[in-house]
């Protein structure tokens, strides 16, 4: 799915008429068609710290701000290390082994397993999902920062201390 051309302008497509951002059910659609877009071999851009999510040359939640709810949502720390497990052990191309800035280490192709690289899940995709999760669990107040059991400047998962979240991606303070 092409999230650069014009069916993000079509008659179906309904805009906040105050910041121009999508509406709800369009929301979870997009979200869903930038995963395509991704799969696909479209660019992405996730600012924790921002709180902004590009796709292409589109530009999905600024500031955190967008039109509509992110409802349904749940989450727990389980599921942040699942998604990070994922990424972790997932084939690395040439487009990501060449990104400038990962939030997330993930393994090298050289110490990845064969089953790694037989049936991993493609990096752009694994980290897309990754960034984008944790952005809609801050931006609607499920993952907040609690100092007293998570630490001062950041939190390192007892399951693999590879997984490390700073604090300013989730309070955006620089």
């Amino acid at each position: 799915m092409d999230l650069t051309g014009s069916n993000l302008r079509s008659k179906e497509t309904r805009r906040c008429s105050e910041c121009g951002h999508l509406k709800s059910k369009q929301m979870k659609e997009l979200v869903k068609q930038a995963l395509e877009a991704v799969k696909e071999g479209a660019r992405f851009k996730v600012d924790l710290v921002k709180r902004s999510l590009y796709v292409g040359k589109k530009c999905l939640i600024k500031e955190g701000k967008f039109e509509g709810t992110l409802d349904g949502l749940s989450f727990s720390i389980y599921e942040l290390e699942n998604l990070y497990e994922i990424y972790k052990h997932s084939r690395p191309s040439e487009r990501s082994d060449n990104k400038r800035r990962c939030y997330f280490r993930a393994l090298k192709c050289k110490e990845l397993s064969e089953d790694d690289m037989l049936y991993g899940v493609d990096r752009e995709v694994a980290q897309f999902k990754l960034e984008t999760y944790l952005l809609a669990w801050i931006l609607s107040g499920l993952f907040v920062w609690d100092e007293e059991s998570m630490g001062k400047w950041f939190w390192q998962s007892q399951n693999d201390k590879d997984l490390v979240i700073l604090r300013n991606w989730i309070d955006g303070k620089l």
